[in-house]
């Protein structure tokens, strides 16, 4: 049975291009290149996949200035003209400045707007004054621009990309996201400036639901009723990935909060579009309840039956992993006194194990495997994410109480990786750093040798693996 759900939270109505987000407008699914602008051929394909399965709003890595041109080239052979393209920004104030004249919206990133993250907490008062400064300077201009000519923006904070100034009035944690985001507003708004789009994403389930109940509860308060973009920063792949894009995407979406998704995977963004569509269907008709701490482990029983507190969904016909986790999510958070999952012997039974596990892990009610977070890639990737991914998880699968993140680039890097145990962000055209404990302990790493190096780094620290059952 369908769950009651609240209303949607009314908001304003953003317009990119020929596409309109919030007010009354349908919930507005978007995604991004994967690729650099250079390879221009595999631009223009990605972007046909993506209006293909419906999806207008499309966002690109600019990097340097050069992709500024790059992307006009591109843009040029695209004969669609409902597509709206985003900038995504981050560290170059002045190049989001000249994004605006070639995108229809750009989305800049308030922990890195100016430059670095700022370093450390010791820098003291005045170095951060001096700063808060400079940013304000900086992002009056950028946002008169915006107004001068009808762009639109997000103001996206990431979890692991709040600046050391906002930490240190703030301390860390969701308070710091939303106050990094609040003070973007208030000097877009001293503009006269409110064509805004807010995000706050992290990289667990959990965090992402927190942070933007709290930022709704700011906002509301502040009376700015700006639309809402919703996803994790780094799902990961597969059903893991998508376990935890449903839970967070899921939850905030029954509860009133949202009107453009994306779902971050380490996949090809047609991948994200079909899941995304999936997802907002399911929570039309079904709506997803939200995460109840669990005072003791859920038990996953296979091929065997239970009585009590157990869930049991039979499988016949044609299976869809991909419907199957949404129902099973729906299921398993809507009930209270959940004791253990029921996984009968039939078609597909790894799958759905595998299914089973991905939810009760994201939500924090078992640990069965290693935790892989992955960034979803983009222009900015300077080697093959994915494959290592799967790599990691192949030899590195069987260690529950472990953290292991594979990033991109310095953007989705150190900062969004840190509170894994181990990891590895791209530092150059096929190339890894290694981490452990968020130190950089490795660098130059062939991406063919990445996994195996993260494997000595265990080996050499003592992780041991969990014994099989």
């Amino acid at each position: 049975m369908a769950m009651e759900q609240p209303p949607r939270r009314v908001s304003g109505t953003v317009t990119v291009g020929r596409q309109k987000i919030g007010g009354a407008e349908p919930i507005a699914i978007q995604s991004m290149l994967s690729v650099p602008l250079s390879s221009e051929s595999q631009c223009l394909r990605q972007i046909e996949e993506l209006l293909w399965a419906g999806c207008f709003l499309v966002r690109v890595a600019i990097p340097t200035a050069r992709s500024l041109f790059d992307f006009e080239r591109i843009r040029r052979s695209i004969g669609c003209e409902n597509a709206a393209f985003i900038a995504d920004l981050h560290f170059n104030g002045e190049l989001a400045l000249d994004a605006l004249d070639v995108f229809e919206k750009v989305r800049i990133n308030p922990g890195n707007f100016a430059g670095t993250l700022s370093g450390t907490l010791t820098r003291g008062e005045n170095f951060f004054r001096r700063e808060e400064e400079e940013v304000r300077t900086k992002a009056r201009e950028f946002f008169r621009k915006a107004k001068r000519l009808g762009r639109a923006v997000r103001i996206g904070c990431n979890g692991g990309s709040i600046s050391a100034r906002i930490r240190s009035q703030c301390g860390g944690g969701d308070g710091a996201m939303v106050s990094s985001a609040e003070e973007m507003v208030r000097w877009a708004l001293e503009e006269n400036f409110e064509d805004l789009v807010l995000s706050f994403k992290c990289s667990s389930a959990s965090k992402t639901i927190e942070v933007n109940r709290l930022a709704r509860k700011r906002m509301d308060e502040l009376h700015c009723p700006f639309p809402f973009h919703l996803g994790v920063t780094e799902a990961g792949k597969g059903f893991c990935g998508r376990a935890a894009a449903a839970v967070a995407v899921g939850v905030l979406l029954s509860e009133g909060l949202g009107d453009t998704v994306r779902i971050s995977l380490t996949e090809s963004p047609g991948a994200e579009v079909k899941f995304a569509k999936k997802l907002l269907k399911f929570c039309e008709s079904s709506g997803m309840p939200s995460p109840i701490d669990r005072p003791e482990p859920v038990r996953l029983i296979g091929d065997e039956t239970c009585g009590g507190d157990a869930i049991a969904r039979r499988v016949d016909g044609q299976f869809d992993g991909e419907d199957y986790l949404l129902h099973m999510a729906g299921a398993l958070l809507g009930t209270k006194n959940l004791r253990a999952v029921v996984l009968e012997a039939g078609p597909h039974l790894e799958e759905r194990r595998e299914i089973v596990e991905s939810i009760l892990q994201v939500c924090r009610w078992g640990k069965f495997f290693t935790e892989i977070i992955s960034c979803p890639t983009c222009g900015r990737t300077g080697y093959d994410v994915g494959a290592v991914a799967d790599e990691v998880r192949r030899r590195l699968g069987s260690y529950p109480h472990l953290r292991i993140a594979v990033m991109g680039c310095s953007v989705n890097g150190v900062g969004e990786m840190g509170d894994a145990h181990y990891g590895c962000v791209g530092c150059g055209r096929g190339m890894v750093q290694l981490y452990r404990g968020g130190k950089r302990v490795g660098q130059a790493v062939p991406q063919e040798m990445a996994a195996a190096a993260l494997e000595s780094l265990l080996k050499d620290a003592g992780e041991e693996a969990a014994s099989e059952t």
